[in-house]
């Protein structure tokens, strides 16, 4: 900067104010020198601490270890007792199976002997009655079917009688439904039209509102960032640096 050149009184001000809240060399050696201080103490609590749960871990697992010991004679014992009564169990069930398939096996027979004869005396009655059945069938299919034919031709001629008359009033009907429809769609079409001019109308108001308020917006906001840019400029040297920090 040039010795002619007078610094204006606000970036006087701010030099100022930077110098002040300046750190100096001797405050972060001591907070240094502090932060050090606690991490030995917290280094030496640590040591502390895990000499304590060593000492613990070591007692547990002799206790541990006297547990397991007792657990497995326990376990052994108990193992033991329950092959034997399962063995005794396996004898008893196995004996109670063999009677109990002897019993089925003879049941099944004296079954399987009654079913045979049941079905054979059912297979003579259904023979019988289907063969008189289809007798039945035949005769009451034979009527039908003439039943069927002279009641299929009378109501041939009245349906065609029906759809002559129907066709001819739905002619009418629908020309007449085609009219309204026309009309009732020409003043929904306008009446839509209308409405979506008003609706455009104040859509474009509200972007052309939004655009005016965005394009201020970053115009001050650019206006700001060439002041700053301006005040460092004239700072210079160690001054500029110090004002960059604090902003």
């Amino acid at each position: 900067m040039s010795a002619n050149t007078k610094m204006p009184a606000f970036m006087k001000a701010m030099s100022n104010v930077a110098a002040e809240n300046k750190v100096s060399s001797k405050v972060i050696k001591a907070k240094m020198a502090a932060k050090a201080k606690r991490a030995k103490e917290v280094s030496k609590e640590r040591a502390e601490q895990l000499a304590e749960e060593k000492k613990a871990a070591k007692e547990l697992a002799k206790l541990q270890k006297i547990a397991d010991k007792e657990a497995a004679k326990q376990a052994k014992a108990e193992a033991k007792e329950a092959a034997k009564l399962e063995k005794a169990k396996a004898a008893a069930e196995a004996k109670e199976a063999k009677a109990a398939e002897k019993q089925l096996a003879k049941e099944a027979k004296a079954l399987e002997k009654q079913q045979a004869k049941e079905a054979k005396a059912a297979e003579k009655l259904a023979a019988k009655e289907a063969k008189a059945l289809e007798k039945q069938q035949a005769k009451e299919a034979k009527a039908a079917e003439k039943l069927a034919a002279k009641e299929a031709k009378a109501l041939e001629k009245q349906q065609a009688k029906e759809a002559a008359k129907a066709e001819k009033k739905l002619a009418k009907e629908a020309a007449k439904a085609e009219k309204k429809l026309a009309n009732e769609a020409a003043k929904e079409a306008a009446k839509a039209e209308k409405k979506l001019a008003n609706e455009a109308a104040k859509a474009e108001k509200k972007k052309a509102t939004k655009t005016e308020k965005a394009e201020a917006k970053k115009a001050a906001k650019l206006d700001r960032q060439d002041l700053i840019q301006e005040i460092v400029e004239k700072l210079g040297g160690e001054e500029s640096k110090q004002v960059e920090v604090e902003v």
